[in-house]
Formats: C-alpha cells, structure tokens, sequence
C-alpha cells in the first residue's frame, strides 16, 4: 500500500458525514515544475476541480462551493467495480469507518466496505518538478473478503474538458462549443483532448497546440485502456448515476465498443480486470494533466511511469512542503499546534510567496497567488503554468504576508521596504494589484522572448531551443540572461484607492529593523524611494459630492490622468528624470499627506479615493462622508516612529521641492489655525493644490529641511495625534472607536461645486479593529488592560465561543454603510469572528505586554486548540471567518467558512515570533551589537520529556532553537531570568554565555545564520 511519510497529517473521520466543507491542494510544484490548482470538498471522492492556470484552463469544471457538494458524487472521480459480476460504486454509501486525511501538498480519502469486502483508497497530489502540470491519482483496492474474488474496475472522471474551452463558454453554452472538442490518440493509452482550432468569434482563427491529457498505469508501468465516450460508460443514463454499459457489459466486451471522439464533452475512465487474494491490492496510477504542446508530452511519455515513478512523485510532493515550512518547525506540548504553525507557514507562502534570487542580482518570489477557491468564487485567480511560478496578488494582502520575510531569509534584506514604498504614489495612495514581476533584457530578446517577460517565460524559450532540455548549460544562460536583466514595475491601477493600504507599510521597516537595528540610519536616509506614477487623479473635495434624496453624500472620486503612461511606471519630473527622496523623507511625506486627510473634525482619514479600509464591507462608507480612526491611529503610530528617528538621527531631510513645500505649508497651517472646520479647509485647500504638481510636473528641483525643523514639524504633528486620538476615545467611551461617518447640514454652492458649511457627526457601532489599531501605539500598559476589560464586556466579544466578533451589533445602524449591513449576522462580514482581525487583535495583546490576558484569549481562540467537529474542518486549517453565535444557525456556531489563504496567516506568525523570540530579538545600543531573546511562552505549551521542560523551534529560518524550562509554568518576560545561552556553531566551535544576552560577534554571527543550534535556560525569579 502507498504510504505518505510525513508528521504534518490530520485524519478526519466518517468525513462525508460531517458538516461541509472545502479546501485545496496548494499547487507547488516546484522551482522547475508546473503548478496546478486543485480543490476538494469532504464528499465523494473529494476532488471536485482542477486546472492550470485560471478558471479558463480548467480540466475538471470549476464549481462554487454550494455547487461542488452537489456535483462531486456525479462529476467528481468515480470509481466503478464488479466483484464476481456484481455492481459496485465506492464511495456511493457513507460510512462511520471511512476517512479523509489532509497533508500540506497531498490529500487521501478511503472507503471501508465491510459488508462487501472492499477496501478502496485514493492518494491525490499534484505532479512536482516536471515540464508539465497534472493531478497524480493513485486508486488501490483491496479484498478484504476471505475468499478469492475477480475485481472488474471501471476508474476516473465523467466529464474531462478540452484544453482551449473557456470558463464562460462552458458555463452559457457548452451545448454549442462541443462542436468544437475532439479527442486524439485514444489507442495511445494516453488521449490528447483539445478543440480544433480557436474558439473566439474573431476573423483571427488560431490553430491550438496547448491539450489536456490523461493517463493510467499499472505498478509496472503497462498502460490502461481508456474510455472517452461517455455514452460508452452510461448508456442511456444521462444523469450519470450508473455506469449502465459498464454494469451491462463484461470488461471485454466493454473496452472493445467503438467511441465517439468529437462533437461531445468527454472522458477519462480506465478500465483493468484483475483476481485478487484475500488481501490483496489492485493499484491503478493516473494522471490527468495540461501540456503546452504534444511533443511536450511525448517525450514526458517517454519515462517509467510505474508504480515507483508515482510513489517518488508522491514524496517529492510532500518533501517540498516539509522543506518550504522547516523555517518554522516547532515541537511542544502540543502536536497539533506543532503541525498547525507549519501549515499556516505554507499558506501565508501562498499568498504572499518565497523569495529566492535569480542572476544573483534579483530577490524573486515564487508560489505567491491571488485568493480564490471555491467560497471564494468572485476571484479571478491565477498560477502562471511555469517554471518560477508566481501568480497575481492585491497590494494589501502579499504586503502583510511578507511581514517576517526578512526574519526568514537572509537574502530579502530592505527589498519589499523599497518596493512597496516605492509604490506608494505622490498623492499618498497607491496602486491595488500586484502583477507579476517581469524583466526586459536584450539578450532574452534574442531568443525570442516578449518583451516584458517572465523567469518562467525565458526558461521555457531557452528549453525550446535545447530541445526541451534544461540541463547545467540551460541554467548557467538562465542566470546569465537573468543577471542582466532589468526589473519593471509591476503595480496595477485596479479599482479605486483604498484608505488603508499606506497602514502596513511601516510593519516591514520594524521587523527589518528587529533583524537588523544597527543599519537604521543607513535603511531611513540612505535608501533612495521612488513614487508610483498615478493613474487616476483624485479629484477636489467639492466635486466629490452629491445632493440626494438621504442628503449630501460623496459619490465621486477620480478621474483618468491624460499624462502619464499607459504601462506601470514610476513618477518622473519635468525633465524625465524619476522622482525620489530617501525613506525618512517618504515617512515625512506621508505624514502630512494623511495629516491633511483627517475629516472636518480633526478625528478620522477620510475615504476620499472612494474605497474603504480593510473592512471591505463597508462599502458605503465613503459615499456617508465616512472616516477611518484605524487609519488615525496607524498615522500616530507612523509620526511616532518618524519623529524617534529624526531625535536620534538629528539629520537633514532633501525632498522634491514640491513635496518639501506642501508638508511645510500642513506644519503652517496646524501651528496657525484653531478652527477644526477652517483647518479642514486649509488643509485641503493646500493639498489640491499640490496634486495639481503631481497630476502636472515637478520641476526636478529639490529643497532642503534641516534636522531641526524636521524635529519641529514632527513634534507638532505628534501633538496633533495625541489630541485627536485622545478625543476619539473619549467618544467611544473607553473603546477606541473604528469610524464615523458626516451628515452635511448647512452647504452652499458655487462655481467650484458642493461647499459644506458644517459636518454632523454621527457614531457608528465599534469595531474590533479601532482597539487593534489603538494598541499598537505606545500608550501604557495599565491604560490597555482597562479598554480590554471593557471590550470583553461588550457586544464585541462572543461569550459562547470566547472570541472576539469583528463587529458589534449593525441593528441601528444605517443601510448605507455597506453590505455587511445586508448580511446575516454571524456571517461574513458582519458580527462573524473574522480570523484575521481577532488574530490581529491577540497579536496586539501580547505585544502591549498582556501576557496573561493573551495566554487566556490564546488558548480559546486560536485554530489548533478548537474542537475539529465544532470548527468543522481540520484544525491545521485557517478560514477567513467562524460563524458566531449570532448566527441565527445554531447549527453553525464555531465553524469555520471560506479556507486558508487569509491575512489570519501573517499574524500567528508574527505571534509566534513574539512568543519564541520576543520583541526584539536582535539590539544596538552604542554601537553595541547583542543577541537578545525575550521569549513568552504559556504553561500549556510546554513539553515535558524525561523530567525535563523545553520548547524547541526555528530562529532566522534556519537555527534550532530550545528553551529549557526549570519548571512549567507560564514564563512572561520581567517574571523570569534567562541563566544561560549556549551556542553551538556550524562550524563546530562553541560559545556559553551566564546571563541572557550574547554580544558583539557571537550576536553577529546567530544572525548570519552560522549557528547551528541555541540553547536558553530559564528560571522564575
């Protein structure tokens, strides 16, 4: 039997009984492999769709959730027996003894037929490190009867689409586009399924190379016969229930009748005959796939494809998932914790991928993808079918999810720093999508590669020209080429502009700086930032606005730019040189850009580029004239930080004239002007007129703010954010407020449009992301203790599953807002336990210093301590929310909709990094370099083994770590001393040190990762 070696498992028992769910394979294939996308229910025999790329190169169908639990027992796998000439399907009853078990890149359901004496198992994983994509399906029956038994198997898939079928041509009118399928070299063992020609209704036909295929084999590489002709295997059964030719027909006779191989939606069934011992298995080896071309295929053919080939696959498939999440491996008292951090590990992978260098010149990520699964069925997703695969991404989500990646990895440094900096635009916003990072390169050129291209792009020119090859030589041209490449930009305009985006942003400068605090100067003044040009301008404050029948709302917001490239670019000046300024003037830029976007009453960032925050939800927010505190306090946060660097620095800041003039003229008129209404005014007013330069052109001219002014405007800017802030509390009652939103009830009119004479405030319901917010200043402790009391004593915290709702109550509030108003509540995105917010929120506790409080929280709300039959899914897995008992559902209180690739994944792992690590792990002080671990860890997570108490886990990717323990307790950084730290280098010296700090070059040496392993001891004081 086939077994799957790794530690990072759950098994989920009497599966297709439970309450539903979905997931996915998370299509790693590989640096030089082919991805493919998979996902499976708890159904059937689980797999419900695959394919390559996106939807339109689907080879199963693709289905949304609600759909796939109806369709996956009827055009999912199916596997059709005759035992001694009677009729079986597996899979077809429910079972208390059957069993699903989830793996990080591999999935197996088993069927447990007592009563007929048959065991069937099915191992899925997608193919690792070929040329080509496919779905690796190995089917085993066992006679589990006492007696001999002839097993007739009819195995595979009811519908098989066509390579060159779109998604929309499939789901409006796949009666009219099977003119157009065929299927070649069925006899082959190995069927070839594509359409004749192109199917767009264009005066361009195009001949269509790319296909899918399927294949099955026997353990000793001998082919199946294959069945294409649906009408072969259902007869007249057009429901597809029975296998009515099969059941009818003896496997001879079946295999023998001819098929139609056009003109029909067809597919992929083998057919194999076999006697079988009591005990003994039949294993059928599929693969069902996507090629760019035949000759592709043949010479993949040209391998064993035995029994071994697919058990290798098989453990190369898994191997990838154990190395890519070795970065975090962790043992405690708690094994499904243990499993659950690497398999979170994987998924924030996933979205916001892992860098490797390319040419030894760039920092590329590879595996990275949008969101979009089978609840998640409004994304467009996509995995380019390549080697050095990457995929589509929104600026919010990768920007979080390569939060840690300089702790990670040594080769990330200040990259994502530069970049997503650097996307911001002069008007302080930014572009939405992520695309894929392209390159130009002259000698790519030469081979024929598009310009913009790929990594995946050039080594599939270069194979093309090797004859498919990608051997030494391949690779060295590869780097070469690469190392000569130029880098392009790779933001995309999108939709509308989000007043959140700019927030995360500051996160890559702290955990770089955790890293790396000796190169804080050098990072802020030395590092050069350029600006991404704006495609749409923002316009001015009283074009946004309209009269209707509710009152004055803002329902316009941009409009296209005439002067700027059509492609993604960098802002240029007058002179068509780029536009850039160091990182410390960035900051300072963006300080006064939000500084002058607070609303009338000097409280929140208001939604003036028509998008909300990170509550998407709240669509309607902008068109009440809403406002952010989230963005308030991440603004104070920002200036903070700012203003402890210019105080250490105390250095000149040279920005562009134009940007140096505006924040002067925000520091004027907050020094000079009381009025909240005419500041309002005069902020805006100083604002649209600097967009006209950067709508315009700067004229290339710099201007110079010395250190002491820079340390002027900041100090005054903090105190601005102190007040504003102080004032929003207050408002809340002890709760620091999320929102507002504006009534207008006194305006007039003029040739400029709408001018508003006095906002009304009008209070939204709390949030759980304004404390989220708020806690991460640097406010004390005590203060924090007393707004998590009575956050737990409000409508924000679910009592019956001790977690935090991402809403209070929408009852009173106003239809406006958004859809979250329209959705039940406990669902989605109103009044449910969104992860990623409640996770945010533990993450802020534990970082204010309310250990005990997380450790509590921690315990009952974080996924690998729930209950899998209340959760409803294997607790290894994030979702975006759990249903809360608000829920008028009783029945789905506790679980978890919507799988895995959520922001969720981010934050534990920033949570398990304070608790491992603590706060800052590495420090300067005086030129003095340190290694200085604060761990936290709680009781219930340390192990107890021969009388001895450790944790033991992964610093920097790569070092073992263990914390050994006097006792076991709750250890909580200022109640414990750390006695000692021994290091073990790689190579072979040693170092121990009495006290709970290493400095100077043993400090220098752990970070570069030349430590093999650390050892800590501590003991309660």
């Amino acid at each position: 039997m086939m077994e799957i070696k790794t530690r990072v498992k759950d098994v989920i028992e009497d599966y297709a009984r439970k309450s539903e769910f979905s997931s996915f394979l998370p299509g790693i294939a590989g640096l030089k492999g082919i991805p493919m996308w998979c996902y499976y229910v708890n159904r059937g025999q689980a797999v419900v769709s695959f394919g390559v790329q996106d939807k339109d190169h689907g080879i199963m169908e693709f289905y949304p959730a609600h759909t796939a639990y109806q369709m996956v027992e009827r055009t999912g796998f199916r596997t059709f027996l005759k035992v001694d000439g009677k009729y079986l399907e597996a899979f077809k009853q429910y079972k208390e003894n059957n069993k699903m078990t989830v793996y990080m890149n591999a999935m197996k359901v088993e069927d447990n037929d007592e009563i007929n004496g048959i065991k069937v198992s099915v191992n899925y994983s997608t193919l690792p490190g070929e040329k080509i994509a496919a779905l690796m399906r190995v089917v085993e029956i066992t006679n589990t009867a006492d007696e001999e038994r002839t097993f007739e198997v009819l195995d595979g898939m009811p519908a098989l689409i066509p390579y060159g079928v779109g998604q929309d041509s499939l789901k409006m009118m796949a009666q009219t586009t099977k003119a157009w399928m065929q299927v070649e070299d069925v006899e082959t063992g190995c069927p070839y399924y594509r359409v004749r020609v192109s199917m767009e209704d264009s005066a361009e036909v195009k001949k269509v190379d790319g296909g899918n295929f399927a294949t099955a084999r026997f353990n000793d590489g001998d082919s199946l016969p294959v069945i294409v002709d649906p009408r072969v295997v259902f007869d007249y059964d057009l429901s597809l229930d029975r296998a009515v030719g099969f059941e009818e027909a003896g496997i001879d006779e079946f295999i023998g009748k001819h098929q139609n191989i056009s003109n029909e939606l067809p597919c992929a069934f083998f057919a194999a005959k076999k006697t079988l011992k009591p005990g003994e298995t039949l294993r059928i080896n599929e693969m069902i796939g996507q090629v760019r071309n035949k000759e592709v295929l043949k010479k993949y053919l040209k391998n064993t494809l035995d029994g071994a080939y697919f058990e290798n696959k098989f453990a190369e498939a898994v191997n990838l998932a154990e190395e890519l999440t070795a970065s975090v491996a962790t043992k405690t008292a708690n094994e499904m914790f243990d499993n659950y951090t690497r398999y979170n590990y994987m998924d924030n992978v996933l979205r916001g991928g892992t860098p490797i260098k390319l040419g030894n010149k760039h920092t590329y990520y590879v595996y990275s993808r949008k969101h979009g699964d089978l609840e998640r069925d409004y994304n467009y997703f996509s995995m380019s079918p390549e080697f050095y695969s990457q995929g589509n991404g929104n600026f919010r989500d990768v920007n979080q999810n390569r939060r840690c990646d300089t702790f990670f990895s040594s080769i990330v440094e200040e990259n994502n720093i530069k970049m997503f900096y650097s996307l911001i635009q002069l008007d302080g916003y930014n572009p939405l999508k992520i695309e894929q990072l392209r390159y130009e390169s002259d000698a790519a050129q030469k081979l024929g590669v598009k310009q913009a291209f790929t990594p995946g792009e050039l080594a599939a020119a270069i194979m093309d020209r090797a004859g498919g090859e990608f051997g030494l030589a391949e690779e060295e041209l590869f780097e070469e080429i690469m190392a000569d490449a130029i880098e392009t930009v790779n933001g995309d305009f999108g939709e509308g502009y989000w007043s959140d985006h700019w927030t995360y942003n500051l996160d890559l400068i702290e955990d770089y700086l955790e890293v790396y605090p000796e190169k804080a100067e050098k990072l802020l003044y030395d590092t050069s930032i350029k600006s991404f040009d704006a495609k749409k301008k923002l316009l001015p404050r009283f074009k946004r606005y309209a009269e209707t029948e509710n009152g004055i709302r803002q329902y316009f917001y941009l409009e296209d730019r005439a002067n700027t490239k059509q492609n993604p670019s960098f802002a240029v000046d007058a002179v068509g040189n780029e536009i850039q300024m160091s990182l410390i003037g960035k900051l300072i830029f963006m300080s006064a850009a939000k500084l002058a976007t607070l609303d009338a009453h000097g409280l929140g960032v208001e939604m003036e580029g028509g998008k909300p925050g990170w509550y998407d939800a709240l669509n309607g927010m902008p068109g009440m004239l809403g406002s952010s505190m989230n963005e308030t306090y991440e603004l104070a946060r920002m200036i903070e930080a700012t203003k402890k660097w210019a105080d250490r620095f105390e250095k000149d800041v040279t920005l562009p004239e134009e940007v140096a003039d505006f924040v002067l003229r925000i520091y004027d008129i907050e020094k000079t002007t009381s009025d909240s209404l005419d500041k309002w005014n005069k902020k805006n007013d100083a604002k649209e007129a600097y967009r006209k330069y950067v709508y315009d052109d700067f004229s290339g001219e710099e201007k110079t703010i010395d250190a002491a002014k820079v340390k002027e405007i900041l100090y005054l800017f903090i105190s601005v954010m102190e007040d504003s802030v102080k004032k929003a509390v207050e408002i809340g009652d002890g709760i620091a407020p999320a929102y507002f939103t504006y009534e207008v009830d006194d305006f007039e009119k003029n040739e400029e449009g709408l001018v508003p004479k006095h906002f009304k405030q009008v209070l939204v319901p709390y949030f759980l992301e304004g404390p989220v917010r708020y806690f991460k200043l640097d406010s004390d402790v005590s203060g924090k203790r007393e707004m998590y009391e009575k956050i737990k004593n409000s409508d924000l915290y679910d009592e019956k599953l001790s977690m935090y709702k991402v809403n209070a109550s929408l009852s009173e509030a106003s239809f406006e807002l958004g859809r979250c108003r329209a959705f039940t509540p406990g669902w989605l995105e109103n009044e449910s336990i969104w992860l990623h917010m409640e996770y945010k929120y533990l993450l802020e506790l534990l970082r204010s210093g309310l250990y005990q409080e997380f450790f509590e929280d921690f315990k009952k709300a974080a996924i690998p301590f729930l209950d899998k039959n209340v959760y409803g899914r294997s607790t290894l897995e994030n979702s975006s929310f759990i249903a809360s008992s608000k829920n008028p559902n009783e029945r789905i209180h506790g679980k978890g909709f919507v799988a895995r690739l959520s922001g969720s994944t981010i934050e534990f792992i920033s949570i398990w990094k304070l608790l491992f690590f603590g706060k800052s792990l590495f420090t300067e002080n005086d030129g003095e370099f340190a290694f200085t671990p604060r761990p936290a860890i709680p009781e219930y997570l340390i192990a107890e083994e021969d009388g001895k108490y450790f944790v033991e886990t992964t610093m920097l990717g790569f070092t073992k770590m263990c914390l050994e323990f006097s006792d076991k307790r709750d250890y909580i950084p200022g109640e414990y001393d750390i006695t000692g730290i021994d290091v073990e280098f790689n190579d072979g010296t040693s170092v121990s040190v009495e006290g709970d700090t290493i400095a100077a070059d043993s400090a220098l040496k752990i970070r570069d990762r030349c430590a093999k392993s650390v050892t800590i001891k501590m003991t309660p004081k």
